[in-house]
């Protein structure tokens, strides 16, 4: 489809695009006179616009370019474009074999946002109670971006850099983001969450990534959500975990120590010393999961 213009927000005349190619959404964004917002699925963006939280001159709608949907998987690394939804994902054999995406897309919110909620805007709008964001940064998540100049790419740890706050500039779109597909055979993944009754949000997660060698961990990735400015990852326990025993006292003795890297706060969810300790417990289940899977059938 063709960029053309219509509509109205808040009373006010608002711009609408709907580029076809990458390079045309680009240019669109740098060449809008004013605040431009790139839209997809909307589920996060348009609720904003509508209640005056979030202004918007102009909306690029990147819904329909194709080199931004779907998913692939090369050399041991999956790439997700941007706009594969959250049902997509869940969907797709990388949603089953890394059971740690699949969980959090079908943790997400209720059936009409994991139907049109992307990844590309979970990862833009860097919210760290998205259930996503989590597994992404426990599986070494890295953010593609281009703008008219040309293209990068950022470890998600980087691009996150506040609360709601990404590196992303105004002309850049987020592209794709790939992450590690580690060896089924010895590698496991799980996410566990709470969210608070009827919102739907998280009031904790956690997601863990664990590789085994003869009977002891030889990996360790442990990312938790909802507990901190950003996702971020509990490098505490991994490092109490590597190299000790895959058991179930060894884990239950490496998850209390989740609340060194973690930094929750007081609010409607519950107090910051309540999410220490469900943090602690989902680290544990989680990890727990993620050895079970990396064992596999007995």
């Amino acid at each position: 489809m063709t960029e053309r213009a219509a509509g109205a927000t808040g009373g006010t005349e608002t711009e609408y695009h709907q580029p076809e190619t990458i390079a045309a959404a680009c240019r669109r964004l740098r060449e809008v006179e004013g605040r431009a917002r790139v839209v997809a699925g909307g589920q996060t963006l348009l609720p904003l616009v509508r209640q005056g939280m979030v202004d918007a001159d102009a909306f690029v709608d990147v819904s329909a370019v194709p080199a931004l949907s779907g998913v692939s998987v090369e050399d041991g690394r999956a790439t997700i474009g941007a706009t594969t939804t959250y049902a997509e994902l869940a969907d797709h054999d990388l949603g089953d074999r890394v059971a740690a995406l699949g969980e959090a897309c079908t943790a997400v919110a209720d059936r009409q946002v994991r139907a049109l909620g992307t990844v590309g805007g979970a990862v833009a709008h860097g919210d760290p109670t998205f259930d996503l964001l989590a597994p992404l940064c426990a599986l070494d998540a890295a953010v593609g971006l281009a703008d008219p100049d040309g293209r990068r790419r950022l470890l998600l740890e980087e691009f996150l850099i506040g609360h709601l706050r990404t590196d992303r500039c105004e002309d850049e779109l987020v592209t794709d983001v790939t992450v590690e597909r580690s060896d089924p055979a010895r590698a496991g993944s799980a996410y566990e969450c709470h969210a608070t009754d009827g919102s739907g949000r998280a009031t904790a997660g956690v997601a863990a990534v664990v590789t085994l060698a003869d009977g002891a961990v030889e990996t360790a990735r442990v990312a938790c959500s909802a507990v901190a400015d950003t996702p971020l990852r509990a490098h505490a326990v991994e490092d109490a975990l590597v190299g000790e025993p895959a058991t179930a006292d060894a884990i239950a003795t490496a998850s209390e120590r989740v609340g060194e890297s973690i930094d929750p706060i007081d609010d409607e969810a519950g107090s910051a010393a309540y999410k220490r300790l469900l943090t602690a417990t989902l680290a544990e289940r989680s990890l727990l999961a993620a050895v079970d899977r990396a064992e596999g059938p007995p």
